[in-house]
């Protein structure tokens, strides 16, 4: 059982989310998008430790989605920089939140 909503996934017995109040289905709808590429473009690439949470929390901030590409090599203390992608619609937002960073 799943929330239509959420998509928390619920043991048989259940018929309501917790959360969000409503009623569980048995299948979550397979939605378009969930399956369409996204094309993503490099807005910053850095591999100062304090820019890359700088950023993060930034975009966060702004409710720009984004993929952290190399992380979890950074956070290895290796000098690898950290490229931030963001969806094609989004570069140009990101881009001017950013610009007081550099």
């Amino acid at each position: 059982m799943y929330c239509p909503k959420c998509k928390g996934e619920y043991r048989e017995g259940f018929t309501q989310c917790a959360d969000c109040q409503i009623p569980l289905v048995d299948e979550l709808p397979q939605s378009e998008s969930d399956d369409a590429p996204i094309d993503l473009v490099e807005v910053l690439s850095t591999a100062d430790p304090g820019l890359i949470a700088l950023v993060k929390s930034v975009l966060e901030a702004e409710d720009i989605p984004y993929l952290a590409h190399g992380e979890h090599f950074s956070r290895m203390h290796a000098t690898i920089p950290v490229r931030f992608l963001v969806a094609k619609e989004d570069v140009e937002v990101a881009r001017e939140v950013l610009k007081d960073l550099l």
